[in-house]
């Protein structure tokens, strides 16, 4: 286990969304990649993330390439809190309820 790299987060794009104030819309979700040696069930466990609590939110995305070293597995990933102190903790994204 390699563990959360903070470099290996990035940040590929910020889509806005809700009332415009001023030109600029309200809000914003995030769009991450990350890479990692770590297995999906190391990337999905809570406090994984914790060293990047300032840049995540609570509806960020990270798409997730998990054992890049080996055999990869990618995984879709939605960061579902993001407490002041506490865990950071995500979940594997599935298909949208109402599909």
């Amino acid at each position: 286990m390699a563990g959360f790299e903070p470099r290996s987060l990035a940040l590929y794009n910020s889509v806005p969304y809700g009332a415009n104030t001023g030109g600029v819309a309200s809000k914003t979700v995030d769009f991450f990649s990350y890479a990692t040696a770590d297995a999906v069930a190391t990337v999905i466990a809570a406090g994984y993330f914790n060293g990047a609590r300032a840049k995540l939110k609570v509806n960020s995305v990270i798409d997730a390439l998990c054992v890049a070293d080996g055999v990869g597995d990618r995984v879709s990933l939605i960061v579902t809190a993001v407490p002041a102190s506490g865990n950071v903790t995500v979940a594997i994204n599935t298909d949208a309820s109402g599909a």
